[in-house]
């Protein structure tokens, strides 16, 4: 079976290094995409992986998080069979109300907000031409953002092709799950 992968590259670092599942996938800091979706369909013919992203500006914690994440992107455009698309993120001011102000501030303050801008749209463009061009028989989405339920929904049923969504949460989330033709979670 032929299969395309698209990875949404972003919604993987924040599962892998941020918040509840960030340790058990530690593992994945540099993931060859390829070699894993090679492995969760050993016998399928992967026809390619596109893998999306945008860099974003270096929190004031850890100044090099940027470099190291181009430097990761650079490695995958080595990877024959991978393709890196690259978004970009928007800063800009917000009020916002905070969650929990210090006694004596205001909970309206003006925040700095980013945005990851043109990745899952990108993924879902390719996604989209790529049912349109009958280049799979299966799609593999790695990525457990909600936002992709329309272009998969549209994948099975407009196209009659199969999708796999593959989560690198715990979970996988429920309107991707209901729309999939099958799911998985990245820790098995």
């Amino acid at each position: 079976m032929r299969i395309v992968a698209d990875v949404d590259g972003f919604n993987v670092y924040c599962a892998c290094f941020r918040g509840h599942t960030k340790t058990h996938l530690r593992h994945l800091k540099w993931l060859d995409c390829r070699a894993l979706v090679e492995a969760m369909f050993p016998d399928d013919d992967v026809q390619l992986v596109r893998f999306f992203t945008a860099i974003a500006p270096n929190p004031p914690d850890d100044p090099r998080r940027s470099t190291r994440h181009d430097i990761y992107r650079q490695a995958l455009t080595t990877v024959p069979g991978v393709e890196v698309h690259a978004g970009r993120f928007t800063r800009s001011k917000r009020h916002a109300v905070l969650a929990h102000p210090p006694p004596g501030v205001d909970p309206l303050q003006t925040v700095w907000l980013l945005q990851e801008k043109q990745s899952d749209v990108g993924l879902t463009c390719h996604l989209l031409m790529d049912a349109l061009d009958n280049a799979f028989d299966q799609a593999a989405l790695l990525s457990n953002d909600s936002d992709f339920v329309q272009p998969v929904r549209i994948v099975r049923e407009r196209f009659g092709k199969d999708v796999i969504v593959i989560s690198p949460d715990h979970e996988v989330s429920r309107g991707l799950d209901k729309v999939a033709t099958a799911s998985r979670k990245l820790n098995r």
